[in-house]
């Protein structure tokens, strides 16, 4: 099924609609809520056939964006950070990848935390750490920066993210950059949900980044996604609390 996203033409080069493949599982749904955000038109599409279309890709794997416009290379772009690149480039002002250089860095560094969360519920949910180990990253106590940064608790993550947030100098509006949406910033933000499904509480003493949790969460666009009115019904929870939490 499709669900098409009506908007303002973006950019001269984007005839074509952008068609974006994904699960309809609420874990590496950046690229679709950046889209949401960036006013770009585009298609939300489930894989029909996986098995099918799996060998298609380039990379294998999803999301995917698919239709793009010859001027931007044509066919179809795989890889998270490739497609959240994308989109910061193709959508109109400077509003998803950054008033200027700096703000890009911003962009990209949250991009990395965020993805950093993720391989951390990543390797909880396939069971590639003990229980003993997934119970500690959800350990309050567990505040060690020192350690191996795959050992990283959920805490050490968010504290880092805390200081930088202010370091940003705009944790009072719950914002990294200017726009508070760059691509970098919707990635942090899905990670973010992922552990709030789990953890309703977890962002209770960060305050800046509860701020931009809160903001972002409240934008018509984010809900847009969450309430599935653009992706055929809610997304399913993907990551789950570890065995004795």
């Amino acid at each position: 099924e499709e669900y098409h996203h009506q908007s303002v033409q973006r950019t001269s080069e984007l005839s074509t609609m952008l068609e974006i493949y994904y699960f309809p599982l609420f874990a590496k749904v950046a690229p679709i809520v950046a889209l949401e955000h960036s006013g770009l038109d585009y298609i939300y599409k489930k894989p029909e056939n996986w098995a099918e279309m799996k060998p298609t890709l380039t990379w294998g794997c999803l999301p995917c964006l698919k239709n793009l416009p010859e001027a931007h290379g044509g066919g179809d772009l795989g890889q998270e950070m490739a497609i959240l690149n994308y989109i910061a480039s193709a959508a109109d002002g400077n509003k998803m990848k950054g008033r200027d250089l700096s703000e890009e860095l911003v962009s990209h560094q949250l991009y990395g935390e965020g993805e950093d969360i993720y391989q951390s519920l990543g390797r909880i949910k396939n069971k590639l750490i003990s229980n003993e180990d997934a119970l500690d990253f959800w350990n309050k106590n567990n505040h060690v920066k020192t350690t191996h940064n795959r050992k990283f608790g959920v805490y050490v993550f968010l504290q880092m993210l805390e200081n930088f947030i202010t370091k940003c100098g705009k944790a009072k509006e719950g914002k990294y950059t200017t726009s508070g949406c760059t691509v970098g910033e919707c990635k942090l933000w899905c990670s973010l949900h992922c552990l709030i499904l789990i953890e309703p509480t977890v962002l209770d003493e960060h305050t800046g980044l509860k701020t931009f949790y809160t903001r972002f969460l409240q934008e018509t666009a984010t809900q847009n996604i969450l309430n599935g009115s653009k992706t055929d019904g809610i997304m399913s929870q993907y990551f789950v609390k570890p065995e004795g939490m």
